[in-house]
């Protein structure tokens, strides 16, 4: 076989198994979300909410808001609006 024929078949290859896990992570979450106990499916984080203002005078200014409680689901993947826990649990901080 050609060299790229085998790139191409490869390509291929990784593209489906990536639709593959998508489809999946969502069939997954969306069977933990329908459970009776759908609480398993989603996490919360604290997040600190953080405003870089630029001043008059080339200053910026920075103000902090008090942490407040996102709702994440536990999944691989990002489903029905929720950021993914694993995710939020690393960017805890969201500069605005």
């Amino acid at each position: 076989m050609r060299r790229t024929t085998i790139l191409q078949r490869l390509v291929l290859a990784v593209i489906a198994a990536a639709a593959l896990l998508y489809a999946g992570d969502y069939l997954w979450a969306k069977h933990l979300m329908s459970s009776p106990g759908s609480a398993a499916a989603l996490g919360t984080v604290m997040v600190h909410h953080e405003w870089d203002v630029p001043r008059k005078d080339g200053r910026v200014e920075f103000d902090m808001e008090a942490p407040e409680a996102e709702s994440c689901i536990h999944s691989l993947f990002p489903h029905f609006g929720y950021v993914t826990c694993w995710y939020a649990a690393r960017h805890t901080t969201i500069q605005n």
